[in-house]
């Protein structure tokens, strides 16, 4: 219940506020973009924010809690607590100066990122999004909110960064990109690979599925539908179809506690061939639409960029479906994100003759997909906050 009225608010403040507080700006084919303001994008994002930083209880939101905890509360044992976590010291480094520094209580530091991650995608969206009301109600549908923020919060610290430096990546600005994302991958599956020393705690990253940006940064920038991208998706079917996708993410984790997590989550199982449906419909609209944007003479590079990102995670999670690798299914999200900038993009724009009915349809589907996360995938699964008084 608690998630329909994260899904429920987000409809509403869209529907009412945002043609009120959002000015709209005339693009080049004649179609009027929203551009959010401050406070819609604080309001749109306030309550699920709200039940994120406030929960104590959801999947793996009791282990997070529980790793805080029994955190060290001297700093004198901060290497003995480092080295007992898994290779991501990094992330666990900052747990520790958080619990040391800032406070002790677990509530805290799980407000504390979900007011990080929020904020990042937030900016993000009201930067690039021609619809930000519509990209947060695709965000909060396709089960990111309840997956991701209030369950995968490690990699999705490292997911928000990475997204957040999307204009680093248009404008090609690999100095600081790449060392950005060396940060959140950290260098560890370098040096383990060469049999290099382990590094020290701030060059261990934040979660290693990062190395997806590494390699995809130089091949979804550019013009939509680039060669580049083509020959990306080509590789990552190769490797696939070879196993040597399977091989390379079991060895990038092996000797971390991420493989025991990853095996229970997953029970090598792969991706569910009906979310892989799901995520694939922002790039089947692109491709059916492809003519038209690459006629775009001035067609917004965030856009092309969104394209191309479109296509990796397509593939990505076929790949998913087929593999057992332990978290291939985990790659897209990266890419995934940029959809959400697409899809509002491609109503209003390429398919603007039909944009009422295609925004209805995808109101619709997308509800009737949050309706099978929330009410079969996690029905077993309760929401809980101690504050709140809430466990439902």
């Amino acid at each position: 219940m608690v998630f329909w009225v994260m899904l429920i608010w987000i409809f509403a403040v869209t529907y009412l506020f945002e043609p009120r507080l959002c000015p709209r700006t005339l693009a080049d084919d004649g179609v009027y973009d929203y551009r959010a303001t401050v406070g819609f994008s604080v309001l749109v994002f306030s309550v699920p924010l709200f039940f994120i930083a406030l929960r104590s209880g959801f999947i793996d939101t009791a282990s997070y809690i529980g790793t805080f905890n029994n955190a060290p509360s001297d700093m004198s044992q901060f290497n003995d607590f480092i080295n007992k976590t898994d290779k991501s010291y990094f992330f666990y480094a900052l747990m520790m100066y958080f619990k040391n520094y800032i406070s002790d209580n677990a509530q805290w530091w799980l407000a504390a990122i979900a007011v990080f991650q929020s904020v990042l995608v937030m900016r993000t969206f009201r930067k690039f999004s021609c619809d930000m009301g519509l990209s947060v109600f695709l965000f909060m549908a396709s089960g990111i909110v309840c997956s991701w923020m209030c369950n995968g919060i490690r990699q999705f610290i490292a997911v928000a960064v990475i997204f957040a430096c999307t204009q680093l990546l248009i404008d090609k600005k690999w100095l600081i990109y790449i060392p950005v994302v060396l940060l959140m991958m950290g260098v560890m599956p370098i040096t383990s690979r060469f049999g290099l020393p382990t590094p020290p705690w701030y060059l261990c990253g934040v979660h290693q599925s990062t190395l997806v940006m590494l390699l995809g940064c130089f091949f979804i920038q550019g013009k939509a539908f680039s060669k580049r991208v083509w020959l990306l998706a080509g590789i990552f079917a190769v490797l696939v179809i070879s196993g040597g996708l399977d091989n390379a993410l079991d060895t990038s984790v092996e000797n971390t506690t991420y493989v025991k997590d990853m095996e229970y989550v997953d029970a090598d199982t792969g991706t569910s061939w009906f979310r892989v449906m799901v995520e694939s419909v922002p790039f089947i609209m692109a491709f059916v639409a492809r003519r038209e944007i690459k006629k775009e003479e001035n067609l917004p590079l965030v856009i092309a960029l969104s394209v191309n990102a479109s296509v990796v995670t397509t593939f990505l999670y076929i790949a998913s479906a087929f593999t057992s690798g332990i978290y291939v299914g985990r790659l897209p999200i990266f890419t995934e994100m940029y959809n959400f900038i697409l899809m509002p993009w491609l109503i209003k724009h390429p398919y603007k003759k039909y944009r009422q009915q295609f925004t209805i349809a995808m109101l619709l589907g997308y509800a009737a997909y949050f309706y099978y996360q929330v009410n079969m995938t996690w029905a077993n699964v309760p929401y809980q906050s101690e504050l709140l008084g809430i466990n439902v």
